[in-house]
């Protein structure tokens, strides 16, 4: 009798056990990225009996194998947050703690003062694919900032009337203290046919920076040496520097043209290679992994790429630290690679993954595990009576 209590107590402490477990994973239903575990259970050591003659074998009860990790992806959700990412496919999100390596498919991110992307989780370090496939401490604190850029060259575009004798248009450019400039461009006509002065004016000093003149041949394209004029663009604080004004290659139609268009000219700018200083407004990642960087003044920058490892069977070459994170056993290695290439799966930009609890599953595990301890506690009322009645008989002879 004795033995069949030990058997019911060890059912008791397992479904116990399983229960917490079950518990576990319902209470982590929203914590992102949780994955579920399950207890793998298995019976005891056998004893050999050799009573009765032939003899045999009995168990001694039921305990708890291993704890098996489904790593199967979780529901990917949007989020408000610009710098949130997900794993869709396989593949782990990197992060230093110290000299730790962790691993995790929690991507809610942030950056410290120094400019540096961390785990909003532990604070610890994200790593990006440094030149060399090494990792490295995921850092913009160089590019929260992009300086100024003068302007260098003008393009213009569409057509100097052969019919009109004067046109102008205005555009802002930046010098090289970075400020804005400007600039009225006026186009008169020399007398000679499809032949211009260009002349270059601050609008607000009042002042002509320079001029030159521009040439069309009889089909209208620039002429070779006459398609572009060379200005100085002066600053207070230093020389200046020389600001083109290219009206396109020779012999070619599609930038500017001087053909027969009535009074009127429809030339226009096309683009300016300047801008002004500007602030990091947004940063964000691509499904390479790509950091995308934008700024106040309209410019983009690319800063690394999010590091991912990968695992041939991660319920065995890992183990959980708790916080959706993970490291390696030991002797246990990753393979590190980049978003959308070889095992790795890509970056889903804005989202995060959801825990892979299945409520309705973890229900039906629950039911049988509430029956099998009822049914492990009635055993053992069962041989405790049975023992009662033993006692019973040998007290009363």
């Amino acid at each position: 009798m004795i033995d069949t209590m030990f058997v019911g107590l060890s059912g008791l402490r397992t479904f116990q056990k399983g229960l917490s477990n079950i518990g576990n994973n319902v209470a982590n239903l929203n914590t992102p990225g949780f994955k579920r575990t399950s207890l793998q259970f298995t019976d005891m050591m056998y004893q050999y009996d050799t009573q009765g003659g032939n003899g045999g074998q009995h168990g001694v009860g039921v305990k708890i194998g291993s704890t098996v990790t489904d790593f199967s992806s979780g529901e990917l959700q949007a989020s408000a947050n610009p710098l949130d990412v997900s794993v869709d496919g396989a593949g782990f999100l990197v992060s230093k703690n110290g000299n730790q390596l962790n691993y995790s498919r929690v991507g809610q991110f942030e950056l410290d003062l120094d400019g540096v992307l961390s785990s909003r989780q532990d604070k610890s370090r994200i790593q990006m694919l440094g030149p060399n496939k090494e990792l490295q401490d995921f850092s913009i604190g160089a590019l929260r900032n992009q300086a100024a850029k003068p302007t260098s060259a003008i393009k213009f575009a569409d057509n100097l009337s052969t019919g009109a004798t004067n046109s102008s248009v205005e555009t802002t450019v930046f010098d090289k203290d970075g400020v804005a400039r400007q600039l009225k461009i006026s186009f008169t006509g020399t007398g000679t046919p499809r032949n211009w002065k260009v002349e270059v004016q601050d609008k607000v000093a009042l002042s002509t920076l320079g001029s030159g003149e521009i040439r069309f041949d009889p089909d209208g394209s620039p002429s070779f040496g006459y398609n572009q004029v060379s200005v100085r663009l002066n600053t207070p604080s230093s020389g200046g520097g020389i600001l083109k004004l290219f009206f396109g290659e020779p012999g070619s139609i599609s930038d500017t043209t001087s053909l027969s268009g009535g009074t009127s000219s429809t030339i226009r700018v096309a683009s300016q290679d300047g801008y002004a200083s500007g602030a990091l407004t947004k940063l964000s990642f691509d499904q390479d992994g790509k950091a995308q960087i934008s700024y106040s003044n309209g410019q983009t920058a690319v800063a690394g790429k999010l590091a991912l490892a990968w695992f041939a069977q991660p319920d065995q070459q890992l183990e959980r630290i708790g916080s959706g994170y993970y490291r390696a056993r030991p002797g246990q290695t990753a393979e590190y690679g980049a978003a959308g290439s070889g095992v790795f799966g890509k970056v889903a930009a804005g989202k995060v993954e959801l825990s892979n609890v299945e409520l309705s599953a973890e229900f039906s595990d629950m039911m049988i595990t509430q029956r099998g301890y009822q049914a492990a506690s009635q055993l053992i009322s069962a041989a405790n009576e049975m023992m009662q009645q033993a006692l019973q008989m040998k007290g009363g002879r």
